[in-house]
């Protein structure tokens, strides 16, 4: 199941791995304007979000709470590399969970993807299934436009040409 968001899925995260690749880690918190997604929040946030397709499919969480609090939605995003795990242990959680929701996915009931869901976005994503689609492709595509946007705004060339 899930066949066409699982091959948009694995561009999703070699994109942000292409995005990622040549910003040092100690850039990871800058903020080119106050209150800005930066890279350590915005792979962070993807990250848990595999926690919650992850959830959606029948799977436990993997990130911690901290992480869970640090980079819920609607949280702030502060320029302190220092409240911030490392680049390298960000992009090992989202490999592991894009890794878990994928395979999860795969093997996904047909049935219980058509249930409804009552987390967010109702009117917008009204199963589960629809949910999932969101959290594997248009949500983290809306995130890793702010990551190359604020590659443009540190001097960085884009990743996928002009």
């Amino acid at each position: 199941m899930f066949d066409h968001e699982r091959r948009l899925y694995t561009f999703v995260l070699n994109y942000c791995r292409m995005l990622t690749a040549d910003i040092d880690d100690a850039r990871m918190a800058d903020q080119p304007v106050p209150a800005a997604n930066h890279p350590a929040w915005i792979v962070g946030h993807l990250a848990i979000c595999t926690d919650y397709a992850a959830k959606l499919l029948g799977l436990p969480r993997k990130c911690s709470d901290d992480w869970h609090k640090l980079f819920a939605p609607g949280s702030k995003p502060i320029p302190d590399r220092q409240a911030y795990p490392s680049k390298s242990d960000l992009l090992a959680a989202l490999t592991d969970g894009h890794a878990r929701v994928a395979a999860a996915a795969e093997n996904a009931d047909p049935k219980a993807m058509r249930e409804p869901q009552s987390i967010i976005f109702q009117q917008h994503f009204p199963t589960v299934g629809d949910l999932i689609a969101h959290l594997m492709t248009t949500h983290p595509c809306a995130h890793l436009g702010q990551l190359s946007a604020w590659r443009r705004l540190h001097g960085l060339p884009a990743v996928l040409g002009a």
